[in-house]
């Protein structure tokens, strides 16, 4: 039952994936790989052609495969315990050169030259290696062209285990782990490879012929059936940890993973295997390689299990192995193999979307990071047009390839000073400056990330949002995918040899046109002594061809200080962060007072001297102040208020206690809260002597009175003043 409702689970999955959603969800991180096939000259070498001849071959896989949208490649090296590079360990190959051991003429390293040009286009470059076979065929054997007098076959018959037609090295002997785990590091130390990748041939099935292995080194594992199963295991489990502990103790970056066969162990529950036929053959069982276990050790990296099958298949359904993958990954990466070799007009791979679509499968499930493709020649074969349609629709964007957190998340240094500069055609072109070079390995930059987005604030995560990848460390790339009247921002980010990302650098666009400002004249007037305005009241239809982002005004508060006429600019800054500005006026309405203040006689009597002078004595006396505005309404308060009639209003009386300079101060407040002031003075002379009289100041003055100074009595005042002389002291 169980196995029937996973099994409905995952149609139900599948059919709610098609042909397009491959390439709608494509994910920003995917390994797309590509196995090259150099056994019996499937995909390449011609053994018979020069090296020239190669070396272009070569290139035009590499080429194939970067068009198709792939981004990593894996070139066997090592397919039958021979070499596609210089070896002191083992012969060159025979697929190479057309005879086993004979060095290619003229000399050049394939190995090398892989690395070198899979790096030009922006590749992985792993070094597919086959850990165990040494011969393919035993009837071949005798073909000396075909295998060497020093090749391991010949030279270590002792090493050798017969299955069917086939030799291998024997795993359960410790020299054959010394001299596999020798031949690994040798190509891991001389080369810069970015992986070590095995594929399935462990044990092949029904291995016999190994009890003199066993009763050499039995380490405690019975001599029963289950018992034997296990130590074969073992031998692989040795072979395994070794290498990857020998690699990451060397160059810890380069990655180490395992192409097994699809199926681990046949079982209806999931904690044992995967929901397939028990007659399906099974690599747990068959090939003695226990593979959850070394990606639960952490042993490899990751895994790349060849589910060769369609969905929907018989006993091996696509859509029930994958869901296993997934859920068996153990915090390392999972890539699927893809039988590309069985896509032709028969019956479960006649469909030409069935690769589309398991891709489609692989890209639902968190856990599965990609897949690898079986094999180059195939793509190129493109049988039923199915890597065209890979190649226009489900790798037409770009990808990253996953990152291994595990092997370190050191960052490249950022790329700075980010600069755009309008190409033909709408082309845009971006230089930056590299980022600063570092000794660590995992800090140095191997490429850069291109990111492209109608939002400044692009999410550097969504796949949609990623533009393109540089091939190598340049610090250049240009954008020909531009329409007429399409703007977009971009950033770009460093990338180290694990797919490590640096932070961003600045961000720029393609837009270059500034924006085309208008403005208006706008009047406002003054409350309470200002009056402001915001820049969206200046603008009079201001335009851009990509958009305005925002407006801003050179001022937009005004006071009493600005009535009138005031010039202000309106700037206008675009989305691509060009900016432009034009004047506009602003006509500030109010007035500012122009007040006076005026001095009159008030109560009491007339005493002859000016208006604002008071004589103390004349009986009641004051002066009445009224203030004034001559630039129009206003309201009035006056200071100091002391002896004042009144604090406010136009008119105020003042009526003097005693003598002295009085100042007064009248503050106008104009309707608009603008304020001036105007002062008068008031004088206030005693002329008081007692008992009722007044002094008076003569014209002249007399021996007897030289200050000219005489009290009189109040009644007497006015015969004084009418012969000339003035009420109070005399100046002076």
């Amino acid at each position: 039952m169980k196995k029937l409702l996973l099994a409905a689970a995952a149609a139900m999955l599948v059919a709610s994936y098609s042909h397009a959603d491959a390439q709608t969800v494509a994910p920003k991180r995917e390994m797309r790989g590509v196995w090259i096939s150099t056994h019996i000259s499937l995909d390449w070498p011609n053994r018979t052609q020069t090296p020239t001849q190669q070396q272009t071959a070569l290139k035009a896989i590499l080429d194939h495969n970067k068009a198709t949208g792939m981004n990593a490649a894996f070139l066997q090296v090592r397919s039958q315990a021979d070499a596609l590079y210089p070896s002191n360990l083992e012969p060159w190959s025979y697929y190479l050169t057309n005879q086993q051991g004979s060095a290619p003429s003229p000399a050049w390293d394939p190995l090398q030259f892989a690395i070198d040009e899979t790096r030009k286009r922006g590749m992985e470059f792993h070094a597919w290696i086959n850990p165990y076979r040494a011969v393919a065929t035993a009837s071949n054997q005798a073909n000396t062209a075909m295998y060497a007098a020093n090749h391991v076959s010949r030279a270590h018959p002792e090493w050798m285990l017969t299955v069917g037609s086939v030799k291998i090295l024997n795993p359960g002997l410790p020299a054959v782990r010394d001299h596999v785990v020798g031949v690994i590091m040798d190509i891991v130390n001389r080369y810069d490879v970015d992986g070590i990748h095995f594929d399935d041939y462990f044990y092949p099935s029904g291995t016999t012929g190994d009890d003199d292995a066993y009763n050499a080194d039995p380490r405690g594992f019975p001599n029963t059936t289950a018992g034997r199963a296990d130590w074969r295991r073992d031998n692989i489990n040795i072979l395994i940890a070794r290498v990857n502990d020998s690699i990451r103790a060397a160059k810890p970056w380069v990655k180490f993973g395992v192409s097994p066969s699809g199926i681990y162990r046949s079982s209806t529950d999931p904690a044992v295997g995967s929901p397939t036929s028990a007659g399906a053959s099974q690599h747990y069982s068959t090939m003695f390689a226990d593979t959850r276990k070394w990606i639960q050790q952490g042993w490899v990296d990751y895994l790349a299990p060849q589910v060769y099958w369609y969905i929907g298949q018989a006993g091996s359904d696509y859509k029930l192995l994958v869901p296993w993958w997934n859920d068996n990954t153990y915090e390392r990466h999972m890539y699927i193999g893809l039988a590309d070799y069985k896509m032709r007009d028969t019956a479960g791979w006649s469909n030409p979307n069935e690769i589309n679509n398991q891709i489609a499968m692989n890209r639902a499930h968190a856990n599965v990071g990609g897949q690898i493709h079986f094999r180059h020649a195939f793509l190129q074969a493109d049988p039923l047009g199915y890597r065209t349609s890979l190649k226009n629709l489900t790798y037409a964007r770009p990808a990253l390839l996953p990152v291994m957190g595990w092997k370190g998340l050191q960052a490249p240094g950022a790329p700075a000073q980010l600069a755009a500069t309008a190409g033909e055609n709408n082309a845009l072109q971006l230089a930056w400056a590299p980022a600063t070079e570092s000794a660590d390995e995992f800090e140095k930059t191997r490429k850069y990330a291109i990111y492209r987005s109608q939002q400044r604030e692009m999410d550097l995560e969504a796949p949609a949002n990623l533009l393109g990848v540089t091939d190598t460390a340049t610090t250049a790339f240009a954008d020909t995918t531009v329409g007429a009247g399409q703007y977009y921002y971009y950033t770009v980010t460093a990338l180290n040899r694990l797919s490590v990302e640096s932070t961003r650098a600045n961000t720029v666009s393609n837009d270059f046109e500034a924006p085309n400002v208008r403005t208006r004249d706008v009047a406002v007037t003054l409350a309470n002594g200002t009056a402001s305005i915001v820049a969206n009241d200046l603008d009079g239809g201001t335009t851009d061809n990509w958009g305005v982002e925002s407006l801003s005004a050179s001022r937009t508060s005004f006071s009493c200080s600005d009535i009138g006429a005031q010039k202000v600019a309106l700037a206008a800054l675009d989305k691509g962060g060009n900016s432009a500005s034009a004047e506009a006026t602003v006509q500030v309405l109010g007035h500012v007072p122009q007040p006076s203040v005026s001095v009159a006689a008030g109560a009491g009597e007339a005493t002859g001297l000016p208006a604002n002078t008071i004589a103390l004595g004349y009986g009641p006396q004051s002066v009445t102040l009224a203030a004034s505005d001559a630039a129009g309404a206003s309201t009035f308060s006056w200071s100091p208020a002391g002896g004042l009639s009144s604090a406010t209003g136009a008119l105020t009386t003042f009526a003097p206690t005693g003598a002295g300079t009085f100042s007064f101060t009248a503050q106008a407040a104009s309707p608009e809260s603008c304020f001036a002031q105007a002062t008068a003075t008031v004088n206030v002379i005693d002329a008081r002597c007692g008992n009722d009289k007044v002094l008076v100041c003569h014209k002249t003055g007399s021996e007897k009175n030289p200050s000219n100074q005489v009290c009189v009595s109040s009644n007497a005042v006015k015969a004084h003043v009418k012969k000339g002389s003035t009420v109070g002291a005399c100046a002076g």
